[in-house]
């Protein structure tokens, strides 16, 4: 689709470049917008730990026994997730003497987007991250739900969205007895994901993701 488009693009531009040794050339703009569904390939949590201590040596002491602390539990609990990442040590306030540390933990979601099993299995899942981070004396933040191509998906609807545009601006050329010969500027307005226009449902859900792209095109038009 998006070469397609970007075909069309080419296309025009060139006729663009005929009829500008011609004179001026006037130019209309209209919106696109399009939402692309996907399925989501990973659940994200995050543990955050926030050591205290007498001296801010002691608190930081007690913050860099959190990764071995956050494995052995997870290998305890038998969760497997893609490999933990840490966060390095941070120290937010001198006066607090307190230091922080956080854990992104992730998980392939193949395994929670069946219809029957899925909700039950992903129920498991979250419970036992609580009791997790409440053994670990951390707090939680979660679940997020992501894509790992992420940028082809929003490459995908700004193409959709960029020819949705297309229609309203022929219409618009018709409407003034003119014909569109190029494409002037596209401008990306917005790229939102989980909020498509006219879905009630709370996103994301366990077995789809959409990102909406909404994108402003200026045509370059002269008389028919």
């Amino acid at each position: 689709m998006y070469l397609h488009v970007l075909g069309c693009v080419i296309a025009m531009v060139a006729s663009a470049d005929v009829f500008s040794q011609e004179g001026p050339v006037s130019t209309i703009a209209t919106e696109g917008v399009a939402v692309v569904d996907t399925v989501p390939t990973y659940v994200e949590f995050w543990m955050h730990a926030r050591r205290p201590g007498n001296t801010i040596a002691e608190a930081t002491e007690a913050a860099l026994q959190f990764e071995s602390a956050v494995r052995k539990a997870l290998q305890d609990a038998e969760l497997t997730t893609t490999e933990p990442a840490f966060t390095g040590i941070a120290i937010p306030d001198i006066k607090l003497k307190q230091a922080h540390v956080s854990a992104r933990l992730r998980f392939g979601a193949s395994t929670y987007s069946s219809a029957e099993e899925g909700p039950r299995l992903f129920a498991a899942l979250c419970d036992k991250l609580m009791n997790l981070a409440a053994g670990l004396a951390c707090t939680i933040e979660g679940p997020t739900l992501g894509v790992d191509d992420k940028e082809a998906i929003e490459d995908a609807a700004i193409a959709s969205a960029t020819e949705k545009a297309y229609a309203p601006a022929k219409a618009a050329a018709q409407v003034m007895n003119a014909q569109i010969v190029a494409v002037d500027q596209v401008s990306v307005e917005s790229l939102t994901w989980n909020n498509a226009p006219g879905v009630s449902a709370t996103q994301p859900d366990l077995r789809k993701l959409t990102c909406t792209a909404k994108v402003k095109v200026t045509y370059a038009f002269s008389p028919a």
